[in-house]
């Protein structure tokens, strides 16, 4: 066994309370008392796949009833979205590429460096992210997306600054013109950048199909299953940008889903990087970042594979 974790020293020790636990919980995992930086854990090494991350947080909290130390996951591998998951509710991982321990302050990559510290994206920085995405170039001029993306002049600068924030990009001049740039893949770049980005959706609700809009296209679990082998859900999803629908005619209830869809309305166009009758995938991808379900899960991860995959 390793004695140390990307440099953190750690030892390791049998861990003998499963009996105190559930016996579901008991043979899921493997268990081992471990101590990193001299602060003992439970290191939990799934024997199958990982559970939902509900019933993950219910079990972790019984075996905590048992032993009142932090649960580390021992994984392989995580898919991004997963990952973020993890991260978004503070639950401590290990993979052979990655360190979440916030029980003593440390984020590591395989690069051996700390993760850099930021807050969320704001809207228009997530939008200048998308467009560099979907421009699928390694440098872009900062001109061209003034004129697709809706901000001010002082907006997009914001924007541009704080994206070089994160190292994910750096920015550069030809003549007047100001370039961003990253070294990064498009697939490696968008699994980077999960933690500074955000769902767009900010509120959900019901509709009458009579009041469908042309501003409004596919969404949620509709335009994931459009395109995915996801079966599509009994209610058809839309979204719209909240600046273009009056909240009050968003319903709580589902009454008639024969004459009723459900509506997201997003923090910006679901229509600006769409080119058919859905919202862009990125965008419907961050929708459902925080998603219990894993065949939901599944289903986002073969939508990204096929729009980040190389070119080349």
């Amino acid at each position: 066994m390793p004695d140390n974790i990307f440099g953190i020293p750690v030892r390791y020790e049998s861990w003998d309370k499963q009996n105190r636990i559930p016996l579901y919980i008991a043979g899921g995992y493997d268990f081992r008392t471990a101590y990193i930086s001299d602060i003992r854990c439970i290191m939990l090494k799934p024997k199958e796949e990982l559970a939902t991350l509900p019933a993950l947080k219910k079990q972790i909290a019984k075996i905590q009833e048992a032993d009142n130390v932090p649960v580390v996951l021992e994984m392989k591998t995580v898919s991004p979205f997963r990952r973020k998951s993890l991260i978004e509710n503070l639950i401590p991982f290990i993979t052979d590429k990655q360190v979440f321990l916030p029980f003593i302050g440390t984020m590591l990559s395989d690069e051996k460096e700390t993760m850099p510290k930021t807050e969320k994206f704001v809207f228009s920085t997530q939008q200048l992210f998308l467009f560099y995405l979907y421009s699928r170039n390694k440098r872009l001029y900062i001109s061209q997306a003034a004129k697709k993306l809706p901000f001010t002049a002082m907006t997009l600068t914001r924007a541009v600054k704080q994206l070089e924030g994160t190292d994910l990009f750096h920015v550069t001049k030809d003549g007047v013109n100001k370039i961003i740039e990253s070294k990064y893949t498009r697939a490696d770049l968008f699994e980077k950048a999960a933690p500074y980005l955000q769902s767009p959706v900010r509120r959900t609700g019901y509709i009458e199909k009579a009041q469908l809009t042309s501003d409004m296209v596919y969404a949620g679990e509709t335009a994931l299953a459009d395109k995915t082998m996801l079966n599509p859900s009994r209610v058809v999803t839309y979204a719209v940008s909240e600046k273009d629908f009056d909240k009050k005619l968003l319903s709580q209830e589902l009454i008639d889903p024969e004459k009723q869809v459900r509506l997201e309305l997003w923090a910006y166009s679901p229509n600006l990087f769409s080119n058919d009758e859905c919202a862009d995938v990125l965008s419907v991808a961050l929708s459902f970042a925080a998603h219990p379900d894993e065949r939901i899960e599944e289903a986002v991860a073969e939508m990204l594979g096929g729009e980040l995959k190389d070119n080349g």
